[in-house]
């Protein structure tokens, strides 16, 4: 029997600040193989709370003939992997969620020291399962842009968002009706760089 006010959970979300160095130190390598991750990289805890972050390349050579492939889960617990070529003497940012990394194999020998860290643009699931999304609170910071709640996936189908209007750091409690928003295939949230500092979601 569903229960008025017995179901209700609740989830804090907290970004982290892009960095070049959360998921692996500089180093080179002699030949294929993987790459030494922190120790942070296996927990998700570069990537801050409950929350994915992409994940970025950084050398000041060109290894651009090289491929890095990531493995590691998504916000749902899910194995995922991503190849993303090396840089040329940048950064370059691939384009998967991973909440954790768990690999980063390389074809070849990278003889620039190179460093793999963790973009600004965040994720988290708030729910995989059916759920009702009733209520939030979020910290913004400053950075007018849309947070946005997904159905399916943290890359799904947006049913609805509220958008940060201003460069003011604000507090914001936006109205849910009762009932909440339902979400058929589980909640997720995307928390776009600089406009949240933490997310707190009520669902059940």
């Amino acid at each position: 029997r569903y229960i008025m006010g017995l179901q209700l959970q609740v989830k804090t979300f907290k970004p982290a600040a892009a960095s070049t160095t959360s998921v692996a130190a500089a180093q080179t390598l002699g030949g294929a193989g993987n790459m030494s991750l922190a120790t942070a990289a296996g927990t998700g805890a570069y990537a801050g709370t409950n929350v994915g972050s992409t994940i970025s390349l950084t050398s000041t050579g060109n290894i651009s003939a090289r491929t890095f492939t990531v493995t590691g889960t998504d916000a749902s617990g899910s194995t995922i992997t991503e190849d993303i070529t090396g840089p040329n003497n940048t950064t370059v940012t691939g384009s998967v969620f991973f909440s954790t990394v768990t690999q980063i194999a390389v074809d070849g020998a990278v003889g620039t020291n190179t460093s793999a860290g963790n973009g600004a643009d965040t994720v988290g699931a708030i729910f995989t399962g059916a759920t009702r999304v009733k209520g939030a609170q979020i910290t913004t910071g400053g950075t007018v842009a849309d947070i946005s709640f997904k159905e399916s996936s943290q890359t799904g189908t947006t049913k609805f968002f509220y958008t940060v209007a201003t460069t003011t750091k604000d507090y914001i409690e936006p109205y849910i009706p009762d009932d909440g928003i339902l979400f058929r295939e589980g909640a997720f949230i995307d928390l776009p760089s600089g406009s949240v500092v933490s997310a707190t979601v009520y669902y059940g």
